[in-house]
């Protein structure tokens, strides 16, 4: 925030350098226009790298639909990560991915063929390799790196039950789901600011027909 502000004044302060100089304001001095230049030319050194870093350096969670299966247990897993800055200019002047300090997700999913979600709105536990109880979070930080950081559960084969499960939050428990297709959209927070995803997955009569369908490379 503090970033923005400081951008947004010296920005504001550069524009009417600049309007000062092509005379909006009437003529400037000729003894003043060397000035007004060199200010406009810190002004221009002072913002460009917090313009870059706000455009190029937020912080962006790319998401990989994966199918999980082992250890004798079958998954739909959704993978996260932050990659850092590629590009070799940016760096170059100093652009880096930002840390996602405030990570949270939730999911509806809707059954074919019904109009009202059978999971009109829950949260979705997140998982990372530092978890070593492995029983997930609410909310998580996402530093940036090439590799996927966190992970997220859609469903998860139940062999007793034959279905697949959804993993319950703090006001609802497990729900199984039965055989069909189903529809889910995935609200993604990321430090307060939101993306929707949406993807189609199929629970069959056996553990190997729990895929995800219709998605794009």
């Amino acid at each position: 925030m503090r970033k923005v502000l400081v951008a947004g004044i010296v920005a504001i302060i550069l524009a009417i350098l600049c309007l000062a100089f092509i005379g909006i304001f009437g003529r400037v001095p000729d003894e003043w226009e060397w000035v007004v230049i060199v200010l406009a030319g810190v002004g221009i050194i002072m913002t460009t790298p917090n313009i870059l870093q706000m455009v190029w350096g937020r912080a962006c969670v790319e998401t990989i639909f994966e199918v999980s299966d082992e250890d004798n247990e079958r998954s739909l897993v959704i993978l996260l990560k932050n990659p850092p800055v590629q590009n070799k200019i940016l760096k170059a002047l100093g652009v880096k991915r930002e840390t996602v300090q405030s990570l949270t997700a939730a999911i509806r999913i809707w059954k074919s063929g019904i109009e009202e979600p059978i999971v009109p709105i829950r949260h979705v536990r997140l998982f990372s390799d530092e978890d070593i109880s492995n029983k997930g979070s609410n909310r998580m930080v996402l530093p940036p790196t090439y590799s996927v950081s966190a992970s997220m559960m859609v469903a998860t084969w139940d062999n007793e039950n034959k279905g697949a499960t959804v993993l319950g939050d703090r006001l609802r428990k497990t729900l199984l789901l039965s055989g069909g297709n189903y529809h889910a959209k995935i609200l993604i927070l990321v430090d307060g600011e939101h993306n929707e995803i949406s993807c189609q997955f199929v629970v069959g009569e056996n553990r190997d027909d729990l895929v995800w369908v219709g998605l794009k490379d």
